[in-house]
C-alpha cells in the first residue's frame, strides 16, 4: 500500500506558561501574568481570540437573580463576586475603553404563568440576593457594579404598569432590575486589542489542542492545524478550553467527578423596528424560556431555549458538527429556519421581534453540571457553583461558569501560576 505524504510537524520553543483557549478566561489569565513579568503563548483554535461562547451570548453581567432557584443562593453569590469585579479587573488589564462599552438597560424580569416558582417567592429570594449585594459592597472599597454603586437592585412592577410593548397578560409578574448587558462584540474588540498590544503575549491562533503530556518538571502540548501538526513546552500550563477542557484535562491525568453537560444554543442578532428602540431588555423566568436585549444601536439579541436549543451531550467533548455554528458559520437555510422559529416565538409576548431584519444567527456551548433540563425543578443547572480552579502541580484548568465570572476565575488562575513559580 502506498502512503501519502507525511504531514509536517511544528515544534515551537517551550514557553514559561502556556494557556489553551483565548476565549475571556484564557484571555484575562494571560493578561494577568502578563502584567506580572510572564512571557505566556495564548493557544486558540479559531482564528482570533474571543471568537466562541465569551462573543455569542447575551453579554448579561448577572447580579443573580437568573439562579433564583437555587435555594441556597449560592450561585447568586458567585455571580455578585464576579459582577462586583468585572469592570475594575477588566479596565486594569484591557484599559479604559471597556469603560464604554454599549449598556443595554433596564432589564425586566419577567415571571411566566408556568414558573417554577411563584412570584411571591421570586420576590422574597430577590430581597435576600439584594441583601447579600448590600453586604458585599459595603465590604469592598473599590467595587462596582460597572461603574455604579446601585443602592437597590430590584423593585416589583405593578401588574398594570408593564411596558405596553411587552404582553403583561403573559405574565404573572414583573420585576425592574438593576441588571445591564453590554455588547460582547465590543468586549472582544477591547480584549483583542489588549492582547495585540502586550509584548509579553504570544498569540497562536487556528491551533486545535489534542494533548497534554508531563515530561520532567514540564509539559509538552500536541495539536494539529492546517498546516500540520504541532507541539509545544512549557513550564506550567492554564486549560480555559471551555468545552474541550474535561478532554484535555484527561489527557494529563487530571479527572473530574462526572455529571457535566453540554448544550447547544442558538441566538440571534437583529435590528429591531423602530417601536422598539429603547424597549426594556427582558428575561423570563424560571423555567425553559429565553432573553431579549435592545441594544443602544437598534440591534438586539434575542434567545429562546425551546427553539435555540440544537445539541445536548453528556460525552466528553461535544461533536465536532458543533464548531462550525460555534464560530458563527451557519448555512442559510438553518439560518433562516432558526430565525423564524426563535422570534416567533418571542413575538408571542414580545410584539415586533418577528418583523426584526435578522443579521446573525450563531451558536455557543454552554457547559455546566446537571442531567435534566431546566423545568426540572430538581436540576443540577439551577446550580452554578461548581466552577473555578482546579491546580495539580502545574497544571491549571479553569471552569468560569459564566462570562459574569471569567475574568474573576482567568485572574485566579494567573494567580495559582504566580504561586506555583515562587513556591519553586
Amino acid at each position: 500500500m502506498r502512503l501519502g505524504p507525511a504531514r509536517p510537524s511544528m515544534t515551537t520553543d517551550a514557553a514559561a506558561v502556556v494557556v489553551l483557549g483565548a476565549g475571556l478566561t484564557g484571555a484575562t489569565a494571560a493578561l494577568e501574568l502578563a502584567r506580572n513579568g510572564v512571557g505566556v503563548t495564548l493557544i486558540e483554535q479559531d482564528a482570533c481570540a474571543m471568537n466562541r461562547a465569551s462573543l455569542r451570548n447575551e453579554g448579561k453581567i448577572h447580579l443573580g437573580f437568573v439562579f433564583v432557584h437555587d435555594r441556597s443562593l449560592a450561585t447568586a453569590e458567585l455571580m455578585l463576586a464576579g459582577a462586583l469585579s468585572f469592570r475594575s479587573i477588566l479596565a486594569r488589564l484591557a484599559g479604559p475603553s471597556i469603560e464604554t462599552l454599549a449598556q443595554s438597560r433596564p432589564f425586566v424580569y419577567l415571571v411566566a404563568h408556568d414558573s417554577l416558582l411563584r412570584a411571591d417567592e421570586i420576590e422574597r429570594r430577590f430581597r435576600a440576593i439584594e441583601a447579600l449585594y448590600r453586604a458585599r459592597i459595603r465590604e469592598l472599597s473599590n467595587g462596582d457594579y460597572l461603574g455604579l454603586r446601585p443602592e437597590t437592585l430590584f423593585s416589583r412592577i405593578p401588574t398594570g404598569a408593564i411596558d405596553g410593548r411587552l404582553r403583561g397578560e403573559q405574565f404573572l409578574a414583573a420585576f425592574d432590575t438593576a441588571e445591564v448587558a453590554i455588547d460582547t462584540q465590543e468586549l472582544a474588540e477591547v480584549v483583542r486589542a489588549a492582547i495585540a498590544a502586550e509584548p509579553r503575549i504570544r498569540l497562536l491562533a487556528g491551533r486545535n489542542v489534542e494533548s497534554v503530556e508531563r515530561c520532567g518538571e514540564g509539559f509538552r502540548v500536541h495539536g494539529s492545524s492546517t498546516a500540520g501538526s504541532w507541539r509545544i513546552g512549557a513550564r506550567q500550563i492554564v486549560n480555559a478550553t471551555w468545552e474541550n477542557r474535561f478532554k484535555i484535562d484527561r489527557t494529563v491525568g487530571m479527572e473530574h467527578k462526572p455529571g457535566w453537560l453540554h448544550r447547544l444554543k442558538y441566538r440571534v442578532i437583529a435590528r429591531v423596528p423602530a417601536s422598539l428602540h429603547g424597549a426594556p431588555s427582558a428575561t423570563m423566568i424560571v423555567g425553559r424560556y429565553g432573553d431579549v436585549v435592545i441594544r443602544p444601536d437598534g440591534t438586539a439579541y434575542f434567545s429562546w431555549y425551546p427553539a435555540g436549543l440544537q445539541g445536548w451531550t453528556d460525552a466528553l467533548a461535544p461533536p465536532a458538527s458543533w464548531n462550525l455554528p460555534c464560530r458563527g458559520e451557519v448555512p442559510e437555510d438553518e439560518r433562516r429556519s432558526i430565525a423564524a422559529a426563535l422570534l416567533g416565538a418571542i413575538e408571542r409576548w414580545y410584539p415586533g421581534a418577528a418583523q426584526s431584519d435578522v443579521e446573525l444567527v450563531d451558536a455557543g456551548a454552554i457547559v455546566a453540571y446537571g442531567s435534566s433540563d431546566v423545568d426540572d425543578p430538581a436540576s443540577g443547572l439551577h446550580d452554578r457553583t461548581r466552577v473555578g480552579v482546579t491546580s495539580s502541580a502545574g497544571y491549571h484548568s479553569v471552569d468560569p461558569g459564566k462570562l459574569t465570572t471569567a475574568p474573576l476565575f482567568g485572574v485566579r488562575a494567573a494567580q495559582a501560576v504566580l504561586a506555583a513559580m515562587v513556591a519553586v
